[in-house]
């Protein structure tokens, strides 16, 4: 049960101080879950008890007493109101139970969304690298996988199987008090099979987590380059080979929930069998060792009562055990959120203004895990107002370079200041708010042409004479009055239904939207025919009036013709052409 112990602490360590009062509350309604439980098993006892032994009333002072209070006349009277009584106790407890099922699921449930989001703001804030360097799939398996399964199995797991443990102890104590030979006989026929089924399952159900974790990931990746890359996969003849690899992975997908399910149906069986041979053996020996076939059925019945409870139980806490060893690649997952859930002061915000210029001052940069730097001792100031082009060959640095000037890398070593103020994590909000930023491949979200130029924003709080302006400015407007729904166009994932150059200019449509100082374009026209490169450098020159910065890497010296200034990104540095 080390795994019990390990996913109670982690619990504890990763929860918010508000959650753990929660779970104080949680742990008291598994008590009374487990009090109503027994309440509700004890209530059968009564109803055996007349129906078994002679001249109950005699014996029993508590039967008695229901029958003086409620006038009965015979005793088939008292087994009809014990029936309905018991009907009754076990209508309220299954009602209260399944209350305190909402309220602990609602508590457990709960904590996959506030980690979700949580996991969400830890990664954007490990920043661009992150991204860069980190599978997608893997990011939404963590995100969205781990705290579900966080939810699922470690905290309802570990309810359950708490709940479970608190009922057992009390059923067991009770049969100790009532029958303390029977309580070794449960002992003798059920722990041995349980735990040598424990010890086998225990090892599989790890090594199945393992393969689940592995594969999830990868068949997503699979499919997401199936379906994007449909036109190439067509053409290349790839469809047979994507479509392999995705069924091989859901082969050994489909093939071990198979194994997942069995082992959790398995213990039922198990235990049942257990119990029968507990029953054989109180047959065998009851009919010789027992005063009369009463006295055994009043030991069946109460085997049975106690079985009926156990046998579930049981079942309950290997399935959570279970779901235990399978989810704990999630305690690496999650390991970020135990900061989270300390009191963290917020990065203080300030304003930044951008008057003058963009400046980098001896700035280096080398790549994590790189020995060679991509460029070293790098001076460049740039104007407000300028139309800079960076060109140079692959690899030369250009679109490193763009990323420290949109402020995605840091230096290894230099200074970046905007006018006079460097840029670091307390102004960098307010300089994403003055920046746009145009890569070659736009990202177009499956919506209207609306919904893309005022990216984030709701439909009601869309400026619609700003969004025409921009429109308008990036030479979009005409395609768009032609559009059957103009402006509330749907254009498909990823812009499906939009030219190369149409994405760009909603890219540039963006950027002014939201009124940006700056824009960066990169490699925005490389893909374009020279006739759509050269509407797209227009609508740029178009923008060029004094207070717009505008810096532009492209391979083409055609698209940078209205620039102020070219500069060459080499290995040397940078050289002003």
């Amino acid at each position: 049960m080390k795994i019990l112990y390990k996913t109670i602490r982690f619990i504890l360590e990763i929860l918010p101080s508000k959650d753990k009062r929660k779970l104080i509350i949680v742990a008291c309604l598994l008590f009374l879950n487990s009090i109503l439980e027994l309440i509700g098993l004890g209530a059968l006892l009564p109803v055996f008890s007349v129906l078994l032994e002679d001249n109950v009333l005699e014996t029993n002072s508590f039967l008695k007493g229901i029958y003086d209070i409620f006038h009965l006349t015979d005793e088939n009277q008292l087994i009809v109101l014990l029936s309905v009584l018991l009907l009754i106790v076990i209508l309220l407890k299954n009602v209260v139970g399944l209350l305190i099922i909402k309220y602990n699921s609602t508590f457990a449930l709960s904590l996959s969304k506030d980690f979700a989001l949580k996991l969400h703001e830890i990664y954007y804030r490990k920043g661009f690298s992150f991204f860069k360097t980190t599978n997608s799939n893997v990011v939404v398996r963590n995100i969205r996988t781990a705290t579900a399964q966080f939810s699922q199995f470690q905290v309802l797991g570990t309810l359950n199987f708490l709940n479970e443990i608190i009922v057992l102890s009390f059923i067991v104590f009770f049969i100790a008090l009532y029958n303390f030979q029977i309580l070794l006989l449960l002992i003798v026929t059920v722990i041995p099979p349980f735990l040598i089924f424990y010890t086998w399952v225990r090892k599989k159900s790890i090594e199945l987590g393992t393969v689940s974790n592995k594969l999830t990931p990868i068949l997503g990746k699979n499919m997401f380059q199936s379906i994007f890359g449909f036109v190439d996969v067509k053409i290349m003849g790839a469809e047979h080979d994507f479509r392999n690899k995705i069924k091989d992975n859901l082969e050994e997908l489909v093939e071990a929930d198979i194994k997942t399910t069995v082992y959790n149906l398995a213990p039922t069986r198990v235990i049942e069998t257990s119990l029968m041979l507990a029953i054989a053996i109180i047959i065998s020996f009851g009919v010789y060792l027992l005063p009369s076939k009463i006295e055994l059925l009043k030991l069946l019945g109460l085997f049975a009562v106690a079985g009926y409870r156990i046998m579930p139980s049981i079942n309950r806490m290997m399935i959570a055990i279970n779901g235990l060893n399978r989810s704990h690649w999630i305690f690496d997952v999650l390991e970020p959120l135990k900061k989270e859930s300390k009191i963290i002061e917020p990065i203080k915000e300030d304003r930044i203004t951008f008057n003058n210029h963009l400046k980098l001052e001896d700035v280096s940069f080398i790549y994590p895990g790189s020995d060679t730097p991509v460029f070293e001792h790098v001076n460049l100031t740039i104007k407000k107002g300028e139309v800079i082009g960076l060109m140079g060959p692959s690899g030369a640095g250009k679109t490193t370079l763009m990323n420290i000037l949109l402020g995605f890398l840091t230096p290894t070593e230099g200074k970046y200041f905007i006018d006079n103020t460097l840029l670091d994590e307390t102004h960098i909000k307010s300089f994403y708010n003055k920046i746009g930023y145009v890569q070659q491949q736009v990202y177009l979200i499956d919506g209207t042409i609306a919904e893309n130029v005022a990216f984030g924003c709701k439909h009601e709080e869309v400026n619609q004479v700003k969004l025409l302006d921009v429109l308008k400015k990036a030479n979009l407007l005409d395609m768009i009055n032609s559009l059957p729904a103009g402006i509330n166009e749907i254009i498909g994932e990823n812009g499906t239904k939009l030219s190369g150059g149409q994405k760009q200019r909603l890219g540039i449509a963006r950027a002014l939207y939201f009124e940006s100082d700056i824009i960066f374009l990169d490699e925005a026209t490389s893909a374009l025919d020279s006739k759509t490169e050269k509407d797209i450098t227009d609508s740029i020159q178009s923008l060029s009036d004094g207070e717009l910065t505008i810096v532009i890497i492209a391979h083409r010296m055609s698209t940078l013709a209205y620039c102020d200034r070219i500069i060459e990104v080499s290995e040397k540095g940078l050289i002003l052409k």
